[in-house]
């Protein structure tokens, strides 16, 4: 039996959803994160290890996301994720230890994952159930709904209330977020899939193994770009000014990317897509460091935000299509590739930028990890001859 609960109801659900684990648990420490390092001391090493703890919290849950079947047994992680969401970012305010503080990151990760991997699974199954699988992009845009949000709300909070303060603020607003959240997204009408064919890609292939070193630098150029661009440009006083409206800007340039990658891949092909994707967002995390002026920063976090999450979709929607027998195979070893990217840059880089005392070295790597993923990507190619055989991996 269909889900009764209107379709406006769920998406309203899942939308917040994401604004609360992804918005705020994931990234409200973006814009908190210099003012947090100017009271506490914490050095870019330690925000390094701040960000890879999160992004680690994230890849065990979208593993272990990845295993359930039983759509009761989703919504209960899922209801559960939501709670520990509205907790780990209140919890933030109470103490400046980094162990405690990356612990609250981890938990925060594990609550990103029930959001961005949980929430989505039960989504796309109702909107099939509905005939309106295309209604997923909708879904996405709470991400960069979020972080309009937070970015907003934590620009003006945090001058007047201070970093601990806003964390308990923005905490506030995501308990609001969790009340929806919790009470129109469940399993009514869903049923446990059948498990899928036996067949599992070819992993030995040189052309995944290239997907994968690709991706795996798309994560690190990610977390490392997300991570570090506000504390960046605190630091520099031609962008210092602009940092907060940068963020938010890159939220409202990450709300449509989805939709708009997807649409450009189905255009132009994967290849091209994901190639136009790296450079765009290479540029963008550039753009603020090599021409530092409040223009560049504006137009960098709206290039940056334009595409990382569009890079996401078209590689897992990728994922499936040369893995068709057993899509979860290919795209649960992309999301490791991905997650290792996201925790092992913001370390690497953190310490590096301590180090050589070069904060803008972490935009500039960010920059680096995109062009790097471009030169993978060329080794997924195939020729025509190559893209007719049945079962090739491989883009064209």
């Amino acid at each position: 039996m269909q889900n009764s609960l209107p379709t406006w109801k769920l998406l309203l659900a899942s939308i917040s959803s994401l604004i609360l684990t992804m918005g705020i648990a994931r990234f409200a420490l973006t814009p908190l994160l210099p003012a947090m390092q100017t009271a506490t001391g914490l050095g870019d090493d330690g925000a390094g290890f701040l960000a890879a703890f999160n992004y680690a919290g994230y890849l065990s849950g979208a593993l272990l996301a990845s295993r359930l079947r039983n759509p009761v047994v989703k919504v209960r992680y899922y209801r559960w994720g939501m709670v520990m969401a509205v907790l780990t970012t209140v919890l933030m305010a109470y103490t400046d230890s980094v162990v405690i503080w990356s612990g609250l990151r981890y938990v925060s990760g594990l609550t990103s994952a029930a959001g961005m991997v949980i929430c989505t699974s039960l989504v796309m199954d109702h909107l099939k159930l509905r005939h309106r699988p295309d209604y997923i992009g909708i879904h996405f845009s709470g991400v960069g709904l979020g972080v309009i949000l937070s970015g907003s709300v934590l620009t003006w909070a945090e001058p007047l209330l201070g970093w601990a303060t806003s964390w308990e603020a923005i905490g506030l607003i995501g308990l609001a977020l969790a009340i929806p959240a919790m009470m129109w997204v469940n399993g009514e009408g869903l049923s446990t899939p059948v498990a899928g064919h036996a067949n599992a890609v070819k992993l030995r292939q040189k052309k995944i193994t290239y997907l994968l070193l690709s991706y795996g630098f798309a994560g690190a150029s990610f977390s490392v770009g997300t991570t570090f661009i506000i504390s960046i440009m605190a630091e520099n006083p031609a962008l210092a000014d602009s940092r907060n409206l940068a963020w938010v800007l890159l939220g409202v340039a990450l709300a449509p990317s989805c939709y708009f990658w997807m649409k450009v891949a189905a255009k132009v092909g994967d290849f091209k897509a994901l190639t136009l994707a790296y450079l765009v967002q290479a540029v963008g995390c550039a753009l603020p460091v090599m021409i530092p002026s409040p223009t560049s920063a504006l137009i960098g976090g709206f290039m940056f935000g334009g595409c990382f999450m569009g890079i996401v979709t078209v590689v897992l929607a990728l994922g499936g299509k040369l893995s068709p027998h057993n899509p979860s195979a290919l795209i649960g070893i992309l999301v490791v590739s991905y997650g290792v990217g996201q925790i092992v840059g913001p370390i690497l880089a953190g310490i590096a930028m301590e180090q050589l005392n070069f904060s803008a070295l972490g935009l500039w790597s960010a920059a680096v990890c995109s062009f790097l993923s471009i030169l993978f990507l060329v080794g997924t190619r195939c020729s025509q001859e190559e893209a007719c055989k049945e079962g090739a991996v491989c883009l064209t």
